[in-house]
């Protein structure tokens, strides 16, 4: 794992991407890959706006970049990590396809209000879709501890085997590893089945099984990881399609909408 991307765009959630997108180039001696997107405004699908607002919306997005481009690369010159630049334009989940098809990871945020793209799960999903890695962080957060707790969320399926096989070389740097697995009595792979995994990496993890609550599962790993306050969450994304994880929830939406800490997913 060398090649990490990360979003560039002037919002809420840059600095916690930037600075967890330099912490994983610093520990992994990898290489950045700032993607700056100047995002279309969800105003352009929109027929009843008349396309004087949409020119003058598209022009203060276009400019508000432009700043935003030269603080960005100005920091990453100082930074002690080498970087390249991309840049797009367009909607933000396009946009990260169209330049990740060669990294190993791509940071963004797990969610935040006003994001101009829509939805932050739905460019999570979209990454997933195309077997790309993403570590999703809160805006609160300032950048990712790689050495503390790592906490593995498992329920034994094709995607919670996919996150820890690529969560490998980030887990491996960890001080802790611990599995939890919540016991609804009809795990695919049992826990100890990742621990053999890992333990073959030089990884020695802590199972825990901890029985299923009435209620939704998402909340269970949660307070697990209170209790813990790792350092990030690895699990598997979208096991069921978004519409059905947006209809009915899921795991992966608790996590990207409620985890105060930083979540590895992959599918």
């Amino acid at each position: 794992m060398k090649n990490v991307a990360v979003l560039i765009h002037s919002d809420a959630g840059q600095e916690s991407r930037l600075q967890a997108a330099l912490d994983l180039v610093r520990a992994l001696h990898g290489h950045l890959i700032a993607i700056d997107v100047t995002a279309m405004p969800p105003i352009a699908e929109d027929p009843m706006i008349g396309p004087g607002n949409l020119a003058a919306h598209i022009a203060e997005e276009l400019d508000v970049q432009d700043d935003n481009r030269a603080r960005v690369t100005a920091r990453l010159t100082m930074e002690d990590a080498p970087w390249t630049l991309a840049e797009c334009m367009g909607d933000v989940a396009s946009c990260l396809a169209s330049h990740t098809a060669l990294t190993d990871l791509v940071v963004i945020n797990t969610v935040f209000d006003g994001f101009p793209g829509g939805e932050m799960d739905g460019v999570v999903a979209a990454m997933l879709r195309l077997s790309r890695p993403v570590l999703a962080v809160p805006c609160a957060t300032r950048g990712v501890t790689l050495s503390g707790t790592a906490l593995v969320a498992w329920d034994g399926s094709d995607e919670s085997d996919a996150a820890l096989r690529a969560a490998v070389p980030l887990l491996g740097l960890a001080r802790e590893v611990r599995i939890l697995s919540i016991d609804r009595g009809s795990l695919k792979h049992p826990p100890e089945l990742a621990a053999s995994y890992l333990s073959r990496h030089g990884i020695r993890p802590e199972v825990m099984v901890v029985p299923a609550e009435p209620g939704r599962i998402g909340q269970q790993i949660l307070a697990q990881a209170l209790k813990i306050e790792p350092a990030m969450i690895v699990m598997g994304g979208f096991g069921h399609s978004r519409l059905i994880e947006t209809l009915f929830g899921g795991v992966t939406r608790d996590l990207l909408n409620h985890s105060p800490y930083p979540v590895f997913l992959a599918q």
